[in-house]
């Protein structure tokens, strides 16, 4: 008893150095039925099944629907038998009843046939070509009277433009008109301050007081007129 402990305990080393190792590993196979190379069991070696009675009306259905399928498919296999037989026999009589002459005729045949073919589909490809030619023609020049379009509302912009500049030229001050200009400011001050009370009258001036000059006849403030005077001071 001993002497099989220390062997079972050595031979759990071993696997377990082995399953530890890093060069392999083992998978361990349990068989869920008998191997094929084992022999019958002793138990059951001279055992011999006992053959279940069938039903004689069931037994007679199933021999005739087997006879059934066994002359269906006799019956199937026969006629794809004779099927390549007469293919065979047509082919080989087509090749046979063929002369030179004949080949070369209807190799002629052939190709005028291609030829005609090719004709058509040369007329078909040349009307498509030039239809497509059309209409990319087309397609151009409705692009390039688009493009003339976008340009001649381009300059037309541009020409507003300069006009707009050449208009506001003239009041600009130049070298000459400068002495004119600031003698016409010092003459004419401009005085964009304000002020407003709690009911929104708008007094105009740095120095205008209420009653006085510069006090407005309405209520209240217009706001028209307080978003011109904004404007005109910014």
């Amino acid at each position: 008893m001993l002497r099989t402990t220390t062997g079972v305990l050595s031979r759990l080393t071993i696997n377990e150095t082995k399953t530890t190792g890093s060069a392999f590993a083992l998978e361990f196979v349990r068989w869920r039925r008998k191997p094929r190379w084992l022999p019958v069991a002793k138990s059951k070696l001279f055992r011999v099944p006992e053959r279940k009675q069938q039903n004689a009306d069931e037994k007679a259905e199933l021999m005739r629907l087997h006879n059934n399928y066994k002359l269906q498919m006799r019956s199937l296999r026969q006629y794809l038998r004779e099927e390549v037989l007469r293919l065979n026999v047509t082919t080989t009589a087509d090749h046979i009843v063929l002369t030179p002459e004949q080949e070369e005729a209807e190799f002629q045949r052939c190709m005028q046939e291609n030829e005609a073919w090719n004709q058509k589909i040369a007329v078909e490809r040349n009307e498509r070509l030039q239809r497509e030619l059309e209409e990319k023609a087309v397609e151009i020049r409705q692009r390039l009277e688009a493009a003339r379009i976008r340009e001649e509302e381009r300059l037309e912009r541009a020409d507003e433009v300069v006009r707009r500049e050449i208009e506001l030229s003239k009041s600009f001050i130049t070298r000459d008109k400068l002495d004119t200009a600031i003698e016409q400011a010092l003459a004419n001050p401009v005085d964009y301050n304000f002020s407003l009370d709690l009911k929104g009258n708008i007094y105009r001036g740095r120095n205008t007081v209420p009653g006085g000059k510069g006090t407005p006849t309405l209520g209240g403030a217009n706001e028209i007129e307080v978003q011109q005077t904004l404007k005109a001071s910014n």
